[in-house]
């Protein structure tokens, strides 16, 4: 006999389109139910009503809407703009079912938390939990990195968001992104100007009035604090939310936090991946995994708001984390830098030294029309962890290398970097990534972007400026005999829009131009943060 039963329903919105619904009762659909909210822009047309009768939901009714334009639903799927009124629609629509018990629960990951973000503000009594998955509330972090259009990430997946029911015609690859000028881009890849889709290009600067309106993202900001609904947060130290994520968390006033909880986990967006999923270099994470250390943790988290249950795994008001290579959980409040610093210093010979060494330059050419290629997206973009190439493996590309550690080294918190560059373009950019070297192999751990005139500041080509790079938390454990490498460049593809070399807007520039852009040595420094 089925487990479940699987109703479906069409439920319509205030402006009379009419979304997919289905919802898996444990039992009589006539009853009343805890009632866990699903929706989700990315399912398929065809439902798997076999699995959903079978599986198990703990007690709980599962609903799940097919979001605005995808899969079954009516309407146009334009990203973010109908989550709000479609989610607080449905809510109003729960209220007068007659399965409604009084008590909802949210769940989510990527997408599927940002429906729930854009109404929390509105602080539904009647939630009583959530449980909220690699995603960031602030919308300029989607799109952005410190000005830098995310194309590998927000660029790719709203290009096959928009209209996603409709059978259109989608021309554009990852070199897309590099159309001079990048606004206009629309038209090319839909055959018409897509006005919300061009106005993110034009608003790279976070202080930008833009992002304090809903389309920018103002009803998804903060949501986390603006409601008292117990949220457990996950995320990995290789999602593509990871600093933004901790931020929603450190930014939670302490008396918020201790009704609420995070969990960060070694892998990717894919937080809790299936063993046969795991990339080839996460693989020595033996313990890593939600499923095998609390199958039920979203349950769990649920059943102690409404049953009072005890928690297992986890405690409110702490950060749970896997610090990587030590492969062991640590928990504290908020994972601060640690006590300790270790300096490396961009020395000549390519090298990263513990003592200042005597000033130095290393000057390359970076030419925007070629511009340099890595290997994963870090937790800025899609990719995370991956084994890069061999060290300057580009004349654009230079490789700083320091010797083998001696002895083990726990390092945690925000590392940051001090990069004294100077350019002969009256713009560049500057990226950054720091990888361990390991048994000849080096595998990211983190990176990041910059440019000369962010902010709006004026650059004289030729001068020295100091840009300083502050990586996402991380936690991980250096060994014996590993190294750190630091490539420097000027560009970062698929990953990151390119940089003209021209100051002002890049959405709008019409050319671009090569340039000579150098590395400052002896005061150009790397900071980690370690244990004593």
């Amino acid at each position: 006999m089925p487990r479940n039963t699987v109703v479906e329903y069409s439920v319509p919105m205030r402006d009379g389109v009419k979304l997919y619904t289905l919802i898996q009762f444990p039992g009589d659909p006539g009853k009343k139910y805890p009632l866990i909210i699903i929706r989700n822009p990315y399912a398929a047309m065809e439902v798997d009503f076999k699995t959903l009768e079978e599986e198990d939901t703990h007690g709980y009714a599962i609903l799940i809407q097919f979001c605005r334009g995808t899969s079954r639903s009516e309407g146009e799927c334009h990203a973010y703009r109908n989550e709000r009124a479609d989610g607080l629609d449905l809510l109003d629509w729960i209220r007068r079912q007659s399965f409604y018990n009084g008590e909802l629960f949210l769940s989510g990951g990527s997408y599927l938390s940002s429906v729930h973000f854009s109404y929390l503000d509105t602080d539904p009594p009647d939630v009583k939990a959530a449980f909220l998955a690699v995603q960031d509330s602030e919308r300029y972090n989607i799109l952005y990195r410190n000005g830098f259009y995310k194309s590998g990430l927000h660029g790719s997946w709203v290009m096959r968001m928009h209209k996603r029911n409709q059978d259109i015609e989608r021309n554009y690859t990852f070199e897309t992104f590099r159309t001079l000028p990048l606004a206009g881009v629309t038209e090319t890849i839909f055959g018409e100007t897509v006005p919300y889709l061009e106005e993110e290009f034009l608003h790279p600067d976070p202080a930008d009035p833009f992002w304090n309106t809903p389309a920018g993202g103002s009803d998804y900001r903060n949501a986390c604090g603006k409601c008292r609904v117990p949220i457990l947060l996950v995320t990995a130290f290789y999602d593509i939310y990871t600093g933004g994520v901790f931020d929603m968390w450190k930014n939670l006033s302490p008396e918020r936090r201790k009704n609420c909880a995070l969990v960060v986990t070694p892998f990717e967006h894919n937080y809790n991946p299936l063993p046969a999923d795991i990339p080839e270099e996460t693989a020595a994470f033996r313990g890593g995994l939600l499923r095998e250390v609390c199958p039920d943790l979203e349950y769990l988290w649920f059943d102690h708001f409404r049953l009072g249950t005890p928690l297992k795994f986890i405690q409110k008001g702490k950060t749970l984390y896997f610090r990587l290579w030590e492969n062991a959980w640590h928990s504290r409040e908020v994972l601060e830098n640690a006590p300790g610093k270790l300096v490396f210093y961009l020395a000549p010979g390519r090298r990263l030294l513990r003592k200042k060494p005597e000033p130095g330059e290393i000057a390359y050419t970076y030419n925007p029309f070629a511009p340099a290629e890595f290997k994963g997206g870090v937790c800025n973009n899609f990719g995370g962890m991956r084994y890069q190439d061999e060290p300057d493996s580009r004349y654009d590309i230079i490789s700083f290398l320091s010797e083998p550690l001696a002895e083990p080294i726990v390092c945690e918190g925000a590392f940051e970097l001090e990069l004294h560059c100077r350019s002969t373009a009256k713009d560049s950019c500057f990226y950054v990534r720091l990888d361990v070297v390991r048994d000849g192999k080096a595998l990211s751990l983190r990176d990041d972007i910059d440019s000369l005139c962010r902010g709006g500041k004026a650059y004289t080509p030729g001068k020295e400026r100091v840009l300083n790079y502050r990586f996402a938390p991380h936690a991980f454990s250096l060994l014996p005999g590993d190294r750190l490498r630091l490539d420097v460049s000027s560009s970062c593809v698929p990953y990151f829009q390119v940089h003209t070399n021209y100051p002002g807007l890049q959405a709008l520039q019409t050319r671009a131009k090569s340039c000579r852009n150098a590395i400052l040595l002896g005061a150009s420094r790397l900071r980690l943060f370690v244990e004593k």
